[in-house]
């Protein structure tokens, strides 16, 4: 039997909801003794968050510019054009069509 691992598509923006809930439930029903521990926390928060899109932003250019794939795909080529022999293709009605 295989397992798989990794979460699926659907549970992670799920329990990413179910988080942000339960924290601004916490938050709605924290007493005012609890501003200085909510303030940070949320600071901490919106520090992994900005840390997290940036890497998501760094890693999506970083694949659309091909950055570090560039070397496997010349080499994949070079080898591939080395190992098939070139042909001359003759044109039937080379002297037919105008």
């Amino acid at each position: 039997m295989i397992v798989d691992r990794t979460m699926s598509d659907p549970m992670i923006p799920l329990i990413s909801a179910a988080a942000f809930v339960g924290v601004g439930w916490l938050i709605i029903h924290a007493g005012r003794q609890y501003d200085d521990a909510i303030q940070h926390t949320l600071t901490v928060f919106a520090l992994v968050i900005g840390l997290l899109v940036m890497i998501g932003v760094t890693a999506k250019l970083r694949s659309m510019m091909g950055v570090g794939r560039m070397s496997h795909r010349v080499e994949a080529r070079s080898q591939a054009e080395s190992g098939s022999p070139i042909r001359a293709v003759r044109r039937l009605d080379a002297g037919l069509n105008p």
